[in-house]
């Protein structure tokens, strides 16, 4: 049996199978002579034949000192070094060019750096706020419960998403799910085509798609037939990065808390003066709470009740609810932590024992919670009530 080895270019050697260990040790050419490398190479490779120092019929490794063979190992018989050029290797035949509409790069660059430099928002078009008029808290506060597809289906729900993006730099995402929308309704396959080419040239640097949705997105636009398909992927991961990442942000953000009040009804601030639940359930209610709460340094509280409410809403046992039940530990419920909330023993020893049974539900954190939630009314809730920052909440409301 014959093994090769490739040295130059256009060369290659082939060697007794039993000689083959050797190459292997010896193939350290000198890159600035590869020719001179691989005849010194061949010389060592017989000179080890020759000397008996080659490889055991046992197949043990080579080794400089014949005295650490093993013992009744015989060197084999010298062979013959063959040297032969390389196979010539045709390459594949060339694929037919594809047309590819030019970039602007010098736009292209003006809008990544209006993108990503805070300092330059004023080169991007900030989108306008959308009115408040005619919209009612109600149907405000439903689009945090709704997730995404909520507040992109409310028109002015949407609106004011694209302001959040646009003061996070995150906007392209919203544009590139709005442009491939307006894809999906063309019909003419000339104007799919450009269509198609302008969403690669002005989002494909932008939006972060994994390797194998950008081929096929680029692929589709350079095609004559646009198969919508093949976008498929990309918005998907599109729209899972809004879902997962900046919609979540979206719901915290000063943005969406600021138009909640201006719509708040000045009788839902009064209702929480005689229910405390009433005060939590409200986004703009439990925002100025944990105002409150920062102010005396109780806020770690308010917050694992919230982890808790996210937790609560994962569908089913998934690695996402398991994820968020083990940062909840390790955030609020591990001893030291700068957030750690104090439980009773027990209730922290039920909690320690179900995530040792990998016994994780919904339920997980249900007698923590109640606990929490009976601390913060005994004294905090009160003191928040006789507060500035409740009063001064109250007096700028301007709907009954």
């Amino acid at each position: 049996m014959w093994r090769h080895f490739k040295t130059t270019p256009t060369t290659e050697i082939s060697v007794p199978e039993d000689l083959a260990d050797c190459v292997e040790e010896e193939l350290d050419f000198d890159l600035e002579d590869p020719i001179k490398g691989a005849e010194n190479l061949i010389i060592s490779i017989e000179q080890t034949s020759r000397s008996g120092s080659g490889s055991s019929i046992g197949g043990d490794r080579l080794s400089p000192n014949p005295s650490v063979r093993s013992r009744g190992s015989r060197s084999p018989s010298p062979q013959p070094v063959k040297v032969e050029a390389a196979k010539k290797v045709t390459p594949p035949p060339t694929s037919k060019p594809v047309a590819v509409t030019p970039v602007n790069m010098e736009k292209l660059n003006a809008d990544m750096a209006a993108m990503f430099d805070p300092n330059l928002k004023n080169a991007r078009p900030e989108p306008e706020m959308p009115s408040a008029e005619g919209v009612e808290y109600p149907r405000a506060s439903a689009w945090a419960a709704g997730g995404l597809q909520g507040v992109l289906s409310d028109e002015k729900g949407r609106q004011l998403f694209r302001c959040f993006l646009w003061q996070s730099l995150a906007e392209e995402n919203l544009h590139f799910i709005e442009a491939t929308d307006k894809l999906k309704k063309m019909k003419s396959s000339t104007d799919k085509k450009m269509f198609a080419q302008d969403i690669i040239n002005k989002y494909a640097v932008l939006i972060n798609l994994s390797m194998p949705s950008m081929a096929k997105i680029r692929n589709s636009a350079n095609s004559d037939d646009i198969d919508i398909e093949d976008w498929a992927p990309a918005i998907k991961e599109v729209r899972r990065l809004l879902e997962n990442d900046q919609f979540p942000r979206f719901k915290r953000s000063e943005t969406y808390l600021g138009f909640l009040e201006l719509i708040l009804p000045r009788s839902y601030a009064e209702k929480w003066q005689t229910s405390f639940e009433a005060l939590l359930g409200n986004h703009v209610g439990r925002h100025h709470f944990r105002l409150f709460l920062r102010s005396i340094r109780a806020e770690e509280n308010l917050r694992f009740w919230d982890a808790v409410v996210e937790f609560r809403a994962a569908r089913g046992r998934t690695t996402s609810m398991i994820t968020q039940a083990k940062d909840i530990i390790a955030t609020f419920l591990t001893e030291g932590t700068p957030n750690e909330v104090f439980l009773p023993f027990g209730t922290k020893q039920l909690i320690d024992a179900k995530i040792a049974d990998d016994d994780i539900d919904i339920s997980l954190f249900d007698e923590a919670t109640r606990h929490v939630e009976q601390v913060l009314r005994n004294d905090p809730y009160v003191r928040f009530l006789q507060s500035a920052e409740y009063e001064n909440l109250v007096a700028k409301l301007t709907r009954p």
